[in-house]
């Protein structure tokens, strides 16, 4: 902790005149922490100081004494930072009755500035622990409306799911998967074309581009449907997979099927997929984490939901 240099210059000043004999001083310093070894050493450079001086001292003035003490506890270490500490501390409560008037005017000076600094800490600490609070309230603030958010988007899934028009269904999903992975920061990019081909969308995730194929058709998916996919994965660069989503999910063929097509470089999930990602407490990036491990580790590009850990 550091020290303002005029609370070390009232501390010279207790210790230089605040006791008549050296041995207050030793037993002072002591009894505040100050090892023996180290008032020696200190004590021993003060006597070279004197002899070197131009005025003949028999014995090293006290304040040369408490200046080496103090200059000698200066490095800014912890336990020396503690020390001097411990020297104020021991300063303001000294009694100092008989001593000379700029030692008990230092010790008193020395009461006022340490009563500041305790005034200031109490205010940063009120000021420190109103900002942790604010800050927790602001963090659950956002907990709640993220999870009100996500309930939002549950509805409107079970919205869909009463469209009667088809068509617009389809183009309402797109919409909302589109809306609900940027909500999840997945960094989506809604349906595009190029040449020769129809994206419905893509989104960024575990340092990977993924397609996606989206289906809502009232029959699960067969294997061929996922054809289309397939061929745009593997017309881009090797980073790049895919998502395939069918809402009324896939026969068994078409899943066992694909782990005879090669590599696997897409997962496959279903409208209960969806909802477990929207339920309280859901996180589509985690499920695809959940997705992606069980495919690297089986070979399956499907997952069914009751029986992925909670």
């Amino acid at each position: 902790m550091p020290f303002a240099p005029h609370v070390i210059a009232l501390l010279e000043d207790i210790l230089s005149d605040g006791f008549a004999y050296h041995s207050g001083l030793d037993a002072f310093v002591m009894r505040a922490g100050l090892p023996g070894s180290r008032l020696a050493a200190a004590r021993a450079k003060a006597e070279e100081r004197a002899k070197s001086s131009s005025r003949a001292y028999a014995r090293a003035p006290k304040r040369y004494v408490a200046q080496e003490v103090l200059f000698s506890l200066g490095s800014g270490s912890p336990d020396d930072d503690r020390l001097l500490a411990a020297l104020i501390t021991a300063g303001c409560k000294v009694d100092l009755k008989g001593a000379p008037e700029n030692a008990r005017a230092a010790q008193e000076s020395l009461k006022g500035v340490r009563a500041e600094e305790r005034t200031e800490a109490d205010e940063k600490r009120k000021v420190e622990k109103q900002r942790q609070e604010e800050a927790m309230q602001e963090k659950a603030h956002k907990i709640v409306a993220f999870a009100a958010q996500r309930e939002k988007f549950r509805e409107s899934f079970l919205d869909l799911t009463q469209q009667s028009d088809l068509q617009a269904r389809g183009y309402l999903l797109e919409t909302f998967l589109n809306l609900f992975f940027s909500f999840e920061g997945l960094n989506p990019r809604g349906s595009f074309k190029i040449i020769g081909e129809q994206i419905d969308g893509s989104f960024a995730w575990a340092s990977h581009t993924h397609l996606v194929e989206a289906k809502w058709v009232s029959d699960p998916v067969g294997g061929a449907g996922f054809s289309g996919l397939m061929y745009k994965i593997e017309s881009k660069s090797a980073d790049t997979r895919g998502l395939f989503i069918s809402i009324n999910g896939y026969s068994p063929q078409a899943i066992a099927g694909l782990k005879m097509k090669g590599e696997l470089r897409f997962v496959c999930i279903d409208g209960a997929h969806l909802m477990r990602a929207l339920a309280p407490g859901g996180s589509f990036p985690k499920m695809l984490e959940v997705l992606w491990r069980h495919a690297s580790e089986t070979g399956e590009p499907y997952y069914p939901v009751n029986s992925m850990p909670l």
